[in-house]
This record gives C-alpha cells, structure tokens and sequence, in this order.
C-alpha cells in the first residue's frame, strides 16, 4: 500500500464545463507537470492513480472538493512535501481550478469514494424559493406521497423516489436555495433531479430550472 495525497479544490469560470473525463486528464498532466511522485497503473498504458470523490456534472462550479493521489512508495510523508506540491500544482493548474489544501495520509483506509454521504449545493434561479415552499405543503389527508422522478441511466429510464434523498433544503433568498443531498455511490441525488421535481409539482418555470446556476459548495465525508 502507498501513502495517498488528498487535495481539496475548486472549480469555476470556464472549467465548469469540463466533462469528468477532461478533468481527470487535466489533473493528470498537472500532477506530471508539477513533479509530483503519483504512482502509475500497471498494464499496456500506465495512467497516474488519481481518485475524485464525486465526479461533477458539466456546467456546475464546486467550492469544495476531495481528490486522492496515489503516490509512489519511497515517498517520506511530511506536511511540508504536501504544502510544497500544492503550491506547484496550483502553478500547472489551467483558470477556474485551484488546490486549497492539501495533506498526505498514510497507507490504508477507505477510499476516498466510498467515504462520500451528501453534498451540499447552491441552487439560484427565478422563483426557486417560492416553488420549494409549495413542494414542502402539507397533503391532504396528511399523507406522504413519494416525490418521483424520470432519472435516464445508461440509457434506460426509471422513476426514482427523491424524497428520502432530500437531507435539507433552505431558502437564503427568492431565487437562492441551499439544498443538502445525499450523495454517493449507493443513495445518490443529483441537483437536476431535484429541479425536475420542483418543474413537475411544484410549478418552477421550465426555462429558469434550465438555466439554474448550480455551484456545489461542499462534499461530505463520512470518517473512515
């Protein structure tokens, strides 16, 4: 087992529209660039061993996310080497991603994925808070109906039921909404689901849940 790099990093202006792949190949050739020891897969086509804790959906900015790098075994640990690469790697770094911080951990433990339980977003639009007071009124009866989605997987269509995905939402203004989602590889809500619902029960525009400006600003991890 070798020791990791776990960096925390934001993402905004431009490289929003980054596709996950683009942005593990632009880490990639940013950890090379800046001569960090990250350690290679074996095979036919090595690739450095870099680990995101949630991918993230093109056109969202984050304020803060986790991402591992496997570093090589002979590598001594220290905060200093951690500070040092950061700060190398924030040099390589195209606009609109930047390192925050960064600490080298030991051998062993979870992976970085697998510690992943909510995320919190930053949702603004037109009429986005007065749509979640809606979705939120009591129904008749007193009952609780599911709150069911079309989420599209790998091509195929299912309805998904998000309420019990829905940790917390809070309204900061009219057109600003905190939402808090459970988040992961097993329980997992991504934003335009929820905006999905608020178009379907709750009477938000179509054209403003489209262009709904969406920054993820923080990825919660379980310890482990």
């Amino acid at each position: 087992m070798t020791a990791r790099l776990r960096l925390r990093f934001s993402r905004q202006g431009p490289a929003v529209w980054l596709a996950h792949l683009d942005m593990m190949r632009t880490f990639e050739r940013a950890v090379r660039r800046a001569g960090i020891p990250v350690a290679y897969s074996s095979g036919f086509n090595p690739r450095p061993q870099l680990s995101f804790a949630l991918p993230i959906g093109v056109g969202i900015a984050t304020e803060d996310d986790w991402l591992d790098v496997l570093l090589s075994e002979d590598q001594p640990a220290g905060a200093s080497a951690a500070e040092t690469w950061m700060g190398a790697l924030n040099e390589k770094l195209p606009e609109g991603l930047a390192v925050h911080a960064a600490e080298q951990l030991p051998a062993g433990g979870s992976s970085l994925m697998s510690l992943v339980c909510a995320a919190e977003y930053m949702l603004e639009c037109p009429g986005l808070a007065a749509a979640v007071e809606r979705l939120f009124l009591p129904e008749e009866g007193g009952t609780v109906s599911p709150w069911l989605v079309e989420k599209v997987s790998k091509g195929k269509k299912r309805q998904l039921d998000i309420r019990p995905l829905i940790l917390s939402v809070q309204s900061l203004s009219a057109d600003r909404v905190l939402l808090m989602a459970s988040a992961g590889s097993r329980d997992h809500l991504r934003p335009d689901l929820f905006l999905q619902l608020l178009t379907d029960r709750a009477g938000l525009e179509t054209l403003a849940a489209a262009d709904c400006s969406v920054t993820r600003t923080a990825t919660r991890l379980r310890e482990g």
